[in-house]
């Protein structure tokens, strides 16, 4: 589907794709947690600012380090390894799973550091670095008894959004960049254009998971407000769309593939439905990717 100019320039074009997919969803967080909260006069307009700048840093520096890595310590004498990088996209979505708190510039040397560590661990680990920083982050979190996601803005209103449709375009509690679904679909739009993006994956983990909420709703007593509610309150297609999909952390295999998003679709529904665990989503998705391996030896007759 790469045509023109992303044929001709294939990894720029690829990793052009990538950064070009969270551009809604870094926008949306910047109008969301900068523009809102500061009409509102509850933040300066330098602090609204930091929700694109940090963004923008974490990209640059992201690439400086990725030039040490291959050019100074790898002793590589081209760019290409440098170029083809997907970390600047994979450290701009950890930022993008962080609260909207005061410790946010705290995140940046969080996020190169774990990039660093997980360089010198053996390649042969599926470690989705993203989930992988949302869960220590969570962690993080609970030691300092901070686990809440509400800017301030919202940490003033009396109640909270429970309108799916409001909660669908992004209105809802949460992570900087996580709570609009519409933007992540808009991010998977353009997904799609990039020929190593693995699509199948969050396509196969709805369908999962829309076969377990459909059971749930007629055995486990959740009505189809709850389930749409949970869904959209959770981040969920960020996570299917964005983080289970990750390259670098899933299986090869297009069988592997399937049987791996089916069962990341099953349990986010159990995490998100059930026990009301958002965390719970990443936790799924770090450990059956580190299982990778074992997915991709099941080759059943999917035309590999």
């Amino acid at each position: 589907m790469e045509k023109g100019f992303f044929k001709k320039n294939k990894i720029l074009g690829i990793n052009l794709l990538y950064i070009l997919s969270v551009l809604p969803l870094i926008i949306f967080g910047f109008y969301k947690n900068g523009i809102v909260v500061y009409q509102h006069d509850f933040i300066s307009l330098l602090l609204a600012l930091q929700y694109l700048i940090i963004p923008i840093v974490i990209i640059i520096l992201s690439y400086v380090f990725e030039t040490y890595y291959y050019m100074g310590t790898k002793k590589e004498e081209d760019t290409n390894s440098v170029v083809n990088s997907i970390v600047p996209y994979v450290n701009v979505l950890c930022y993008l799973v962080c609260a909207p708190n005061d410790y946010l510039w705290l995140t940046i040397p969080l996020i190169i550091v774990l990039d660093v560590l997980l360089k010198f661990i053996d390649s042969k680990l599926a470690i989705n670095q993203i989930a992988l920083f949302k869960g220590i982050l969570f962690g993080v979190m609970t030691l300092m008894n901070n686990l809440n996601y509400a800017n301030l803005y919202e940490a003033s209103l009396s109640s909270q959004v429970t309108d799916p449709a409001m909660l669908f375009i992004g209105n809802g509690i949460g992570a900087i960049g996580v709570t609009s679904s519409l933007c992540a679909l808009i991010g998977y739009i353009i997904l799609l254009f990039n020929s190593y993006y693995k699509k199948d994956i969050p396509i196969v983990a709805f369908i999962g998971y829309a076969i377990v909420s459909i059971i749930m709703y007629f055995v486990g007593g959740l009505s189809f407000n709850d389930i749409l509610v949970n869904t959209f309150n959770s981040g969920l297609l960020f996570a299917l769309i964005y983080v289970a999909s990750l390259s670098t952390a899933t299986p090869v295999i297009r069988s592997g593939r399937i049987i791996y998003a089916l069962l990341v679709g099953v349990l986010c529904a159990i995490s998100v439905n059930i026990l009301n665990m958002d965390i719970g989503v990443y936790i799924v998705i770090l450990v059956l990717g580190l299982l990778s391996p074992i997915f991709d030896k099941f080759k059943l007759s999917l035309g590999e």
